[in-house]
């Protein structure tokens, strides 16, 4: 199988001819480090590990407000981005960049900026077509990445206003959700119609964290499962597998992703308690499972990087149904011999078949 027939075929609940084996992040200082131990300057770990990849197409789904510059020093840059979120940036080091201020606050800056979120062929930008393009010459395996609309309200108005307004003011952020999923929905369309074809789509979101989901699944079911049909709705449509990238431990979350029509759920973090040798048995016939490689265990090596790769290799595989990948990015603690262990034992464990 070609690497977009093997995602194909787990994602569309067949057994290829082995699991599939992704990996979307590394930390810069773990490439530097392994180009120390062994990597080629010239090449990617992807590459040289041979690893499937998936390739993503984002469009433009910003509020499209001017940008601009407030500070900058040679340590970090302070700006105003197109969602109006005054964002601060570091650009020594590998962090994540701290949002200061907001302007979208209350319901009347809201009403003030939603017009803004009409969707046009301008959304397809010059870089998403050059990014599909490349992806498709390469036959990879393609998919949309849009905006998750909780997610991005959170953003666009702060994590903690997000989820205070799903008590005070659940009016709002409905409205604000279902802007967000018009936009979605109207651009893939749109792309869609341009001549763009794609195998997937893929949302990013972290409504967990390591204690669980940040709302009840009472809140979910009234304020954000609507939308999450909607989006299913759409992928069903263009037979698009719906995929959820969502840190944190998310297991009380899945059976309401199922419920909601995703796919397949990423990265499956063991340090925040989620395993697939448990989830596998209770789900593995109704979602997709893809990572949960601890990068801890990588970091330390030995029997129990070998127990940890095997053992949820071979319980997660059966059926299809398993995408390898690590249970976050790997972060420089994980040296370029241990990772070239796990990609060995993942593909020996790996295989279905003779």
């Amino acid at each position: 199988m070609t690497s977009r027939e093997r995602l194909r075929a787990v994602l569309g609940r067949r057994v290829p001819d082995r699991v599939p084996m992704v990996e979307i992040s590394y930390w810069p200082p773990t490439i530097e480090r392994w180009r120390r131990e062994g990597l080629p300057a010239d090449i990617g770990p992807e590459e040289y590990f041979n690893l499937d990849v998936i390739c993503m197409v984002a469009f433009d789904w910003t509020l499209r407000l001017p940008e601009r510059t407030l500070e900058e020093t040679a340590d970090y840059r302070v700006y105003v981005d197109a969602d109006g979120v005054t964002v601060k940036s570091w650009l020594q080091h590998y962090a994540t960049p701290a949002e200061l201020a907001f302007t979208i606050t209350d319901r009347a800056s809201w009403q003030a900026h939603r017009e803004r979120l009409r969707p046009d062929a301008s959304r397809l930008t010059e870089a998403s077509w050059k990014s599909y393009r490349n992806c498709r010459a390469r036959n990879r395996f393609t998919i949309i990445q849009p905006l998750e609309p909780f997610w991005q309200v959170m953003r666009v108005v702060g994590h903690e206003t997000a989820l205070m307004w799903m008590l005070d003011e659940p009016e709002l952020l409905t409205q604000m959700m279902s802007d967000y999923t018009d936009l979605l929905v109207a651009t893939c369309e749109l792309a869609v119609e341009q001549g763009m074809e794609f195998d997937g789509l893929w949302m990013f979101a972290d409504l967990c964290y390591k204690n669980g989901m940040l709302f009840s699944p009472a809140a979910y079911r009234a304020l954000i499962e609507p939308h999450h049909r909607r989006i299913a709705a759409l992928c069903r449509k263009h037979g698009w597998p719906m995929i959820l990238h969502c840190d944190g431990d998310v297991r009380r979350f899945i059976p309401l992703l199922i419920e909601s029509g995703f796919d397949c759920i990423q990265p499956l973090e063991a340090r925040a308690g989620n395993d697939v040798r448990e989830l596998k048995p209770r789900y593995g016939e109704r979602i997709v499972l893809f990572g949960n490689i601890s990068a801890d265990a990588m970091a330390r090596g030995g029997r129990e990087l070998e127990e940890e790769v095997r053992s949820k290799v071979l319980a997660a595989k059966p059926g299809g149904g398993y995408i390898y990948h690590s249970d976050h990015s790997v972060p420089p603690t994980v040296s370029f011999d241990s990772y070239r262990r796990v990609i060995e034992l993942a593909r020996e464990c790996g295989r279905y078949g003779r």
